[in-house]
């Protein structure tokens, strides 16, 4: 008996919200679309795309009320602040059949600064950071990176983003770095290239002369300060700052870029400050540092400093697997192989480079096994595996839009073509000794790519290597030892153990 009463009454609430919902669909509603953040001269975009206006219904008139003594018409308007505030902006749309109305806050603030912030910042303390300038009038622009990929992506993540803020740069005193090795450096190093390049902007245009710059990490000054040193070259600062990334409750207040200096002076963090007194001159180069002369120029001259980086990566990941070779006794695709699929890595990230490692592969084994039988001669056959290669990368392009992987579609097609080359070698391997050799010697290249990839990816040792090439050379002398190594491999103690004992 309850349960009839209780859907006799739910029929009852349907039926009479039914005709109330049918009205509303017909009705306008004005949206504006919610509260919003602003800072003293930037341009903000009203429009009502968001409201709700049925297709029998014809608009009059749209008209904005922007609080500030200022209206405007139109379905799409813009409007700037010229003083701080909080200011209700009221949206108005008249139509044949009436008129709606909504209203918004916007708050203005008087100051601004950049926050700039990978993984390593937690995002309490960031909300925590806007929230306690916004007590002083600063609106904090927080600038944050979204995945955990390499850091290649990551710095190119950063640079966009900053890039979208690029109107704010000559609004804000302070533009502040939290990020993990020299990340914040790289990416303000990058923003100074794409405005130069792209835009033809330079250091005068966008005021960068009255600003400082704030490098917060937890990584050594001493292996950091070389790296934030050619960021100050490219964008010209009043100064760069580096320290603790405790120290970001200081700088929340509307400093001027001498005021927040001498606050981080005054203070007991550790800091160390950079600028034209630190920069180095022709003078200055010597035998271990030649090459961070010849990195900065090229790094001024817009070459990409992520480019430079996977270079000076090469020869360390090279040692590493003439060591694993000719000391542990790993025996791999040669040396190439193994050293382009670690690069590939760094580029797409270990989770999609092994997606697209396994794709090759599975598609040309797959593809062998289909033509095995039509006694083909090599080089066709080859051929024919290089097209399914091609159409199954094609396929997981495709999987990429079908689930809106944006990392997928962003794949460079220069990293594909290199793991395409693995399913040459691999096939080719089978050919000659079979499946389970080809399968045996392509796990031990796969196991060599991750564990370099893992090694030239901790942080520690990407800051080194970019503030000091010349550890690169250290692998001439490692390289020459291991070409005279004339003592068994770790793997043939293993192997020849028997005999080692009755030799005994």
């Amino acid at each position: 008996m309850k349960l009839k009463i209780t859907a006799l009454l739910a029929l009852i609430a349907i039926c009479t919200a039914a005709p109330a919902l049918a009205q509303n669909e017909h009705e306008t509603v004005a949206n504006i679309g919610g509260d919003r953040e602003s800072y003293i001269g930037k341009v903000i975009s009203f429009d009502i795309s968001q409201s709700n206006v049925p297709p029998e219904t014809s608009i009059e008139e749209v008209s904005w009320n922007f609080g500030d003594s200022l209206k405007a018409t139109g379905e799409k308007v813009s409007h700037a602040y010229s003083t701080p505030g909080t200011f209700t902006v009221t949206l108005t749309i008249q139509t044949n059949r009436g008129t709606s109305e909504n209203k918004a806050t916007v708050r203005v603030f008087k100051h601004v600064a950049i926050l700039v912030a990978d993984s390593v910042a937690p995002e309490d303390q960031l909300q925590t950071a806007r929230q306690e300038a916004a007590k002083e009038d600063v609106l904090l622009l927080v600038i944050r990176s979204q995945g955990g990929g390499p850091e290649a992506v990551t710095e190119e993540e950063l640079t966009n983003q900053l890039l979208d803020v690029r109107d704010a740069v000559p609004k804000t005193d302070l533009i502040i770095a939290w990020t993990s090795g020299s990340v914040g450096a790289n990416v303000l190093s990058k923003f100074a290239q794409h405005i130069k390049q792209t835009q033809g902007l330079t250091q005068a245009d966008i005021n960068m002369e009255s600003k400082a710059v704030i490098l917060l990490s937890d990584t050594r000054f001493g292996v950091l300060a070389p790296v934030a040193q050619s960021a100050f070259d490219q964008l010209r600062p009043a100064y760069i700052l580096l320290t603790k990334p405790e120290a970001l409750p200081l700088l929340l207040t509307p400093l001027n870029p001498d005021e927040a200096k001498a606050a981080m002076l005054n203070s007991a963090l550790p800091h160390q400050l950079l600028g034209t007194f630190s920069s180095r001159t022709v003078r200055d180069i010597g035998p271990t540092n030649f090459m961070s002369f010849g990195l900065n120029f090229l790094v001024n001259r817009g070459v990409p400093i992520n480019n430079i980086t996977l270079i000076l990566m090469l020869p360390i990941i090279a040692t590493i697997l003439s060591f694993s070779r000719q000391v542990i006794g790993i025996k791999a695709f040669g040396i190439i192989t193994p050293a382009l699929t670690t690069l590939t890595f760094l580029v797409m990230g270990l989770q999609y480079g092994l997606v697209v490692f396994a794709t090759v592969l599975l598609s040309g084994t797959l593809t062998r096994l289909a033509v095995r039988r039509l006694h083909l001669l090599y080089l066709p056959r080859m051929a024919l595996v290089l097209t399914s290669v091609s159409v199954s990368i094609l396929i997981l392009l495709g999987f990429g839009v079908a689930t809106e992987a944006t990392a997928v579609l962003s794949f460079s097609i220069f990293p594909i073509l290199i793991l395409t080359l693995l399913a040459e070698e691999f096939i080719a391997v089978q050919f000659t000794s079979g499946a389970r050799s080809a399968l045996t010697i392509t796990a031990w290249t796969l196991l060599l790519s991750i564990a370099c990839y893992y090694i030239v990816s901790w942080e520690l040792l990407r800051t080194i290597v970019i503030s000091y090439p010349e550890v690169i050379i250290l692998g001439i002398p490692i390289n020459i030892l291991l070409g005279r190594w004339s003592g068994l491999r770790v793997t043939e103690y293993f192997r020849f153990r028997k005999l080692l004992r009755y030799s005994q």
